[in-house]
């Protein structure tokens, strides 16, 4: 078993690195250490059989969790694919603000709670194509949250 205090990166496949840094920044707020020039692994072992694989990628300057963005590579292991992570969870200070925010930079609106009038309660997922799905809360819910997934 993986102890949980030993996860120190999140690997997020990308078409392109300068575009991935620049939207991941905007939605968390990172910034990001220097890319590294394509790097060659040079002995793996895949499905296919043996040979080597070359590729960009970049880790955020914050963490950790520790965003690493890897430019994609078309039939390897680094190939674009639909990502399984569903979402990344936090915490906004407005999220009506933050909603609009992130739709005027072309981030869709997959789904939003609404209270009993019809109006924005608490979470709001928000994709975009790179499908790193972000879901949003308001700050001023954040305690009752934690209490109700008992991480209080």
């Amino acid at each position: 078993m993986v102890d949980f205090e030993n996860i120190f990166h999140m690997g997020i496949i990308v078409p392109n690195i300068e575009s991935g840094m620049k939207e991941i920044s905007s939605r968390f707020g990172v910034t990001w250490a220097e890319p590294v020039k394509p790097a060659t692994v040079p002995i793996v072992r895949t499905k296919e059989g043996i040979g080597s694989l070359s590729s960009r990628f970049v880790y955020s300057a914050e963490g950790p969790l520790w965003f690493e963005l890897i430019e994609a590579v078309p039939g390897t292991v680094w190939a674009a694919q639909t990502s399984n992570i569903h979402h990344i969870g936090a915490f906004v200070d407005d999220i009506d603000a933050e909603v609009e925010r992130l739709l005027a930079e072309g981030n869709q609106l997959e789904m939003e709670s609404l209270d009993e009038n019809g109006n924005r309660s608490s979470a709001c997922y928000i994709n975009s194509e790179l499908n790193v799905r972000l879901e949003i809360f308001p700050s001023s819910g954040r305690e009752n949250l934690m209490k109700a997934v008992g991480i209080s």
